[in-house]
């Protein structure tokens, strides 16, 4: 049976390597029934997305990942999203991701890292510099022969709590929360093991969401240990959480990570229709 989906992925509207036509293409060639398009603060390359995806007989969803203010990685994921509040608000959000790389290769500059806007763009228009994120700055340092990776740039320099690391306007966890719910959509706690470091911290964390609108966690991830794993399922039940999943797929850009392949295997559609059944969305039949 047709059953796979793969509810987290990005284009070039963000930090992925490959057009949202593309991952149409590659979403429909990996066996999937139904994908979404969730680019950092913006839904930009939704409609290219979910369009592709129809002429191919996948079900597109328009999506969008906002990274939150928190004293870790914290990211929400929001599912069928849409409406001018949310394109208000991540158009500031995008402002402030321009604000925070113009002043990070500023920041280089002064430490003897020759970066321009330029090179972080790389062939792409200077205007897209609201789209991109540290990755971009890593793989302009890695082109320059300045680090050897790109882990290695975050690791050495433009991580958190590094050197060149400038933070960037962002909202608090319930904030992103209460903006995907207000747009109609479904409100999903991305990778969570980022954001703890025990399984305590993930329950609290995990409640104090639920009471701001959180619908689901993401306990199907392609970097998850099967312990992780079981851990994000334990706590998302426990809280009343409905359950997501999806592979984090960049593209070239996290080379290890392949469309549709997560820690168990695969997401299943069953897995969307719950989440569908939460706003009120009809599934539709999954072919076979």
């Amino acid at each position: 049976m047709k059953n796979k989906i793969d509810l987290h992925m990005h284009s070039t509207f963000s930090d992925g390597t490959l057009t949202p036509f593309e991952l149409a293409v590659l979403a429909a060639e990996s066996g999937l029934c139904a994908a979404a398009l969730t680019d950092h603060d913006t839904t930009e390359g939704t409609h290219g997305f979910v369009s592709g995806c129809e002429k191919l007989g996948i079900e597109g969803i328009a999506g969008v990942e906002i990274g939150a203010k928190f004293k870790q990685e914290l990211h929400i994921v929001g599912l069928y999203v849409g409406g001018k509040e949310l394109e208000a608000m991540l158009t500031k959000l995008r402002d402030g991701r321009k604000d925070r790389n113009i002043r990070m290769a500023e920041k280089l500059r002064e430490g003897g890292y020759k970066i321009s806007v330029s090179d972080i763009c790389n062939g792409r228009p200077k205007k897209d510099i609201k789209n991109l994120g540290r990755v971009h700055i890593a793989n302009a340092l890695v082109r320059k022969g300045y680090i050897g990776s790109v882990n290695e740039a975050f690791d050495k320099l433009i991580g958190k709590d590094k050197p060149y690391y400038v933070s960037r306007f962002s909202l608090s966890p319930e904030e992103c929360v209460r903006l995907i719910k207000r747009s109609g959509g479904v409100a999903v706690w991305a990778h969570p093991i980022y954001a703890v470091s025990s399984e305590k911290e993930m329950v609290e964390l995990a409640d104090r969401l639920k009471a701001a609108g959180l619908d689901a966690m993401e306990c199907f991830y392609s970097r998850y240990s099967d312990e992780e794993m079981k851990m994000c399922m334990k706590v998302s039940e426990e809280a009343g959480l409905l359950m997501s999943g999806g592979s984090d797929f960049h593209g070239a850009n996290k080379p290890d990570v392949k469309l549709g392949h997560v820690s168990g295997g695969y997401v299943s559609y069953e897995i969307l229709e719950k989440l569908k059944e939460r706003i009120g969305k009809s599934s539709r039949a999954v072919s076979t």
